[in-house]
C-alpha cells in the first residue's frame, strides 16, 4: 500500500515520548490543491468517523470547517475526552497543542499552514499572544472567513496569483487573528444561539428550496429580514444566501467525486435550478469546471451525453 503525505504541522507521540511524522488514515480523502512552494500552503480533507490519538502540532494552524461534525470530542492533557462545541466556521491551533480527537459522521475542512523560516519573518512569534495562544474553535470573523476562503480557491485553481499572492494573504490572515484576539472580548450578542440553530437548519434542508422567511421562521427570528441577514453572517460567516449556495456546492462536488451523481444528477439533487446555473457558480467558486472532478472511469449519464451531442 502508498503510504500517504504526511500531515503538515502535525506530529504523533510514539510511547517513548519521541515526536514522529504523522500520516492520515487512508480512508480519508485528500483533495487536490495546487502544489505550493510557497511560505503559506493549504490542505483539504474529507474525514468520515474517526478517532485519533496522541497527536501534537508542531506549528500553528488556521482552519475552515467546510462541513463541521455534528459531535466533537477532544481529549488533551486532561485525560479525559470531552465535548467541544463548534460555535463558528474558523479554528486556531496553536503550536505544540497536544491532544486527541474524535467524531461520528463525516467532516470536510481546510486548513492554512505557515513555513517556519517565513513565520519568523512576520514579528508575530515574539508576540506575547503569539507565544501563549490557546486552542480556538469558535473563531467568527467575516474578513478572516474571506481571506481563508481566498486562498483556497487561489490554491485549487493553480496558484495563478503566485507565491507572493498566498504569502500576503497569509500574513494578513495572521495579523488579523491577532487582532481578533488582542481587542477586549464583547459580550456574545443576543440573537447567537438562533443564528447557529438557523445554520444547522439550512444544513439539513439545504436540498429543498428556501427562502429567508423560511429560515428565519424556523427558528423564531423576532426581527425583520434585514436585521436577521446581519445577525446570521456576524455568526456563521456568510450570508444566508452564500452559506445556502456553499452547503449546495459542497454537497454536489462530493457527489461527483465519489462518482455517485453525474453533474446534472448532482446539481438537481443539491438544489440548484439548472445544471448551467451549477456548473457557472461551481467554476466561479473553484475555477474548474464540476465535470473535470468526475472520477476518470466515471462515465456520463445519459442526460450529459444528449447534452454534449445536442440529439
Amino acid at each position: 500500500m502508498i503510504s500517504r503525505p504526511a500531515m503538515r504541522d502535525v506530529c504523533a507521540i510514539a510511547p517513548n515520548g519521541s515526536r514522529v511524522g504523522w500520516h492520515p488514515p487512508h480512508k480519508w480523502k485528500r483533495q487536490p490543491v495546487a502544489p505550493s512552494f510557497a511560505a503559506v500552503s493549504i490542505e483539504h480533507y474529507i474525514a468520515g468517523a474517526t478517532e485519533i490519538v496522541d497527536l501534537e502540532t508542531t506549528g500553528p494552524i488556521l482552519g475552515m470547517y467546510l462541513q463541521a461534525p455534528t459531535t466533537l470530542e477532544l481529549r488533551t492533557n486532561t485525560g479525559r475526552w470531552a465535548p467541544t462545541r463548534i460555535r463558528g466556521p474558523l479554528a486556531y491551533v496553536p503550536p505544540g497543542f497536544s491532544f486527541s480527537g474524535r467524531w461520528s459522521d463525516e467532516i470536510e475542512w481546510i486548513s492554512v499552514h505557515f513555513e517556519p523560516s517565513w513565520l519568523s519573518r512576520t514579528g508575530l512569534q515574539s508576540d506575547v499572544w503569539f507565544a501563549s495562544a490557546a486552542l480556538r474553535m469558535d473563531v467568527i470573523d467575516d474578513l478572516l472567513t474571506q481571506i481563508v476562503r481566498s486562498l483556497h480557491e487561489d490554491a485549487v485553481a493553480g496558484m495563478p496569483q503566485g507565491p507572493t499572492y498566498a504569502e500576503a494573504l497569509g500574513s494578513a490572515a495572521l495579523h488579523r487573528m491577532l487582532h481578533l484576539e488582542s481587542r477586549p472580548q464583547a459580550k456574545q450578542y443576543a440573537h447567537a444561539g438562533m443564528m447557529r440553530k438557523a445554520g444547522e437548519y439550512i444544513r439539513d434542508h439545504f436540498r429543498g428550496p428556501l427562502t429567508l422567511m423560511m429560515v428565519a421562521d424556523a427558528v423564531g427570528y423576532p426581527g425583520d429580514l434585514y436585521s436577521f441577514i446581519r445577525s446570521f453572517r456576524k455568526a456563521n460567516g456568510l450570508t444566508p444566501h452564500q452559506y445556502i449556495i456553499e452547503n449546495r456546492l459542497q454537497a454536489a462536488r462530493r457527489l461527483i467525486e465519489r462518482g455517485a451523481y453525474g453533474v446534472t444528477e448532482a446539481a438537481i439533487d443539491c438544489g440548484f435550478s439548472s445544471a448551467s446555473h451549477f456548473s457557472a457558480t461551481f467554476r466561479k467558486r473553484w475555477g474548474v469546471s464540476p465535470s473535470a472532478l468526475k472520477p476518470r472511469a466515471a462515465t456520463a449519464t445519459p442526460a450529459e451525453a444528449t447534452e454534449s451531442t445536442g440529439r
